[in-house]
């Protein structure tokens, strides 16, 4: 028995046969992930398969400034979510770690690394054909934007918590579940920080989401408003206006749901850039 199938018969079970791309997929969604990820590193299947995977494994730990990468990846991948995207974005989504290390400004550094995960999850991919088409799209979405959520912090305004959810569109909720599943601290406290963070975060987006599908982000009377200060004709050039001024929104510029004076008053200063 290959090592592959060996490893899925004793920590999986059930029958071992089945293409590659099926036994991964059964290996990654079973309660005992942790377990096999390191078997197959230990017996040379990852390092021959997921050799991206493989190059965290002793990257970190003790005396290296840094988590140990391997064992943190294994828990994060047993903490996900029982989704395929998610389990493999959970798998991929530190690899770029290893290439982005910095120590130049004095401290350990990992610069846009979510970047380099995801280029290296494509090649992995591309290289092994594991997953399918849906599955790789939205697990490569996730690894490259995981960060976005692990920026959020409580004082953000409405307008940049409107704007991460439309950059995240349709992948936000299971974006959420691997930062949730992300933090693998012993410390209770922490944890609890984390939840109630993305906790408040998903609460925010469906506020901003319920409001905008309710009322729209402009003023009723805002064209009247803009044709009176502006001495602009019902024209092309009133319609563009609104247009620029619901992406200065989204852009996070302005501020939705505000009255038409607001709005005035931002094309006031400035005049040039909107030509009015």
């Amino acid at each position: 028995m290959d090592p592959l199938r060996e490893v899925v018969a004793t920590y999986v079970g059930g029958p071992e046969r089945g293409s590659a791309a099926e036994l991964w997929s059964r290996l990654l969604m079973s309660d005992r992930v942790d377990l096999a990820l390191e078997a197959l590193q230990t017996k040379g299947v990852l390092r021959q398969a997921l050799p991206e995977v493989q190059a965290m494994v002793g990257f970190g730990g003790a005396g290296q400034g840094h988590k140990d990468l391997w064992a943190h990846t294994k828990l994060v991948v047993k903490q996900s979510a029982k989704v395929p995207s998610v389990r493999w974005a959970a798998l991929f989504h530190d690899v770029g770690k290893v290439s982005s290390f910095s120590k130049e400004s004095g401290k350990v550094s990992f610069h846009k690394h979510e970047y380099v995960s995801a280029r290296l999850f494509a090649l992995a991919m591309g290289r092994t054909r594991l997953v399918d088409a849906e599955t790789y799209a939205e697990a490569h979405f996730i690894v490259r934007n995981l960060g976005l959520l692990e920026a959020y912090a409580s004082d953000w305004t409405d307008s940049a918590v409107r704007r991460l959810a439309k950059e995240l569109g349709s992948h936000l909720e299971r974006t959420l579940l691997l930062a949730r599943a992300d933090i693998t601290t012993k410390h209770a406290h922490k944890r609890e920080r984390n939840d109630r963070r993305l906790d408040e975060l998903a609460r925010r987006v469906a506020e901003v989401r319920a409001r905008d599908a309710v009322v729209p982000p402009l003023p009723k009377g805002l064209g009247d408003a803009l044709m009176a200060a502006f001495q602009i004709p019902p024209s092309k050039q009133l319609g563009d206006l609104k247009v620029a001024l619901e992406r200065a929104v989204d852009a996070g510029r302005l501020e939705a749901h505000q009255d038409a004076a607001y709005y005035v008053e931002f094309l006031s200063r400035n005049r040039e850039e909107f030509s009015v």
